[in-house]
């Protein structure tokens, strides 16, 4: 019989992720007894066995399993993501905002954002020279530049004359790798054929003094960094001003984190009479995906189902595990509607997405999963009578009935084919 049943398995074309079923040995218990039970009441049938009918039984069977076993898992708030959560902006072109947690603690679920004005960096703009011109004289200027409170001795050869745009990227490009915490560059002017240096620190907010300055040595009459404007500033750095929930703030960069949680990025201003809103809410997107998972086995078994009332002229069984489907679908019909499930002519099941979205987000799809009266407690216990007896949703003839009169009767165990079709698949 081993070699039957693995020989049947290679032919049915679904796998069951859940490897067990049941999650404990008095679950696995009350699965077994259910089992003894049904094979002392049923009688014996006469089954033809037919690849078709083999696919069919076995395929109804592995899909209440599995089916049953991701009912079970929505339960876990890892595989649910019911917990999860993110968190919406009511003006993202002023900031953006996201969670460093799933469950976020010690913070508040809405929060207003006035920003009265951005972190800026400080940015020198230096003179502007004419791109041909040979004017910087030839020499080793000595200069330094202090960046924080870091301070870098630099030292620039010009021993031969050369154009103005010609030093500047030289220029340039040895202030980039000399210096770190800066970003220089070259830039045209407004003028026709003129060009000037700008340099700009690599973080923004003001520490009461100036993020970076260049200084000459003192024994030149004019150094380099005199001559091409370096310690010239265009834009003075600067915090970012904003209130949260109105307190006001401060910080030295538009990047920064709240309570270790929310990390808050500001993009512009919107003045003191206009305020951004962050509400933290459940993370509709991963809920639904988490539930459209369920569905989608779901939908596998109507279809099951459906396909084998299509193809077969005796299938009025199939159409009973079709009936049952939709007499539980229309019991529990409002709950379903209610977390935006529709209810299709089939049988199958389909999400709308404006209230499923609602649901997800005001914890009426969790409701839907973790309630011990409603539609998927129901449904985990028809998953599990399928599995057990899937043999109840194929034609068959009794052969004979038992007599259960006798109190020391019991049925040979005809689990293997009827009732179970191999117990082992729970262990």
């Amino acid at each position: 019989m081993n070699q039957i049943y693995n020989y049947i398995q290679t032919s049915v074309p679904m796998k069951r992720d859940v490897v067990y079923p049941v999650k404990s040995r008095s679950d696995l218990k009350r699965v077994y007894n259910n089992i003894v039970n049904l094979s002392k009441r049923s009688p014996f049938y006469k089954i033809e066995i037919t690849k078709e009918n083999q696919d069919y039984t076995f395929g109804i069977k592995e899909t209440a399993l599995e089916l049953k076993g991701k009912l079970n898992e929505m339960l876990d708030p890892k595989v649910s993501n019911f917990d999860t959560n993110t968190v919406m902006v009511s003006d993202e072109k002023v900031l953006n905002a996201t969670l460093m947690s799933d469950v976020p603690q010690n913070i508040p679920r809405e929060i207003n954002i006035q920003i009265s004005s951005l972190a800026l960096a400080q940015e020198n703009i230096g003179k502007e020279l004419m791109n041909d011109s040979y004017a910087l004289p030839r020499g080793t200027y000595l200069f330094e530049a202090k960046v924080r409170k870091e301070t870098y001795s630099l030292i620039y050869d010009n021993n031969e004359r050369h154009p103005n745009l010609e030093v500047m990227r030289n220029l340039v490009n040895y202030l980039n790798e000399e210096v770190p915490g800066i970003t220089a560059s070259v830039e045209k002017a407004e003028k026709n054929n003129y060009s000037f240096i700008k340099i700009t620190a690599n973080t923004t907010g003001s520490y009461e003094e100036n993020t970076f300055s260049f200084q000459d040595e003192e024994y030149y009459d004019q150094g380099i960094a005199e001559f091409y404007g370096l310690n010239r500033i265009g834009t003075q750095a600067s915090n970012a001003q904003f209130s949260l929930n109105g307190v006001d703030k401060q910080t030295l960069s538009n990047t920064f984190k709240l309570e270790n949680v929310l990390q808050i990025s500001l993009q512009g201003v919107n003045g003191k009479e206009d305020s951004v809103l962050l509400r933290i809410t459940p993370d509709s997107e991963k809920v639904l995906s988490s539930v459209e998972k369920v569905m989608a086995t779901y939908n596998k078994l109507i279809d099951l189902a459906k396909t084998r009332t299509q193809g077969s002229n005796a299938s009025y069984n199939a159409s009973k595990l079709l009936g049952e489907m939709k007499g539980m679908e229309n019991v529990f019909g409002e709950e379903l509607k209610a977390c935006g499930i529709k209810i299709m002519n089939d049988g199958s099941l389909q999400l709308e997405d404006s209230l499923a979205v609602q649901a997800s987000m005001d914890g009426g799809m969790k409701d839907l999963f973790t309630r011990e009266n409603g539609f998927i407690a129901r449904l985990k216990d028809k998953m599990e009578a399928i599995a057990i007896n899937p043999m109840d949703y194929l034609e068959k003839t009794v052969v004979l009935y038992p007599n259960t009169q006798k109190g020391s009767f019991t049925n040979p165990y005809v689990t293997s084919m009827y009732s179970g079709l191999f117990f082992n698949s729970y262990c």
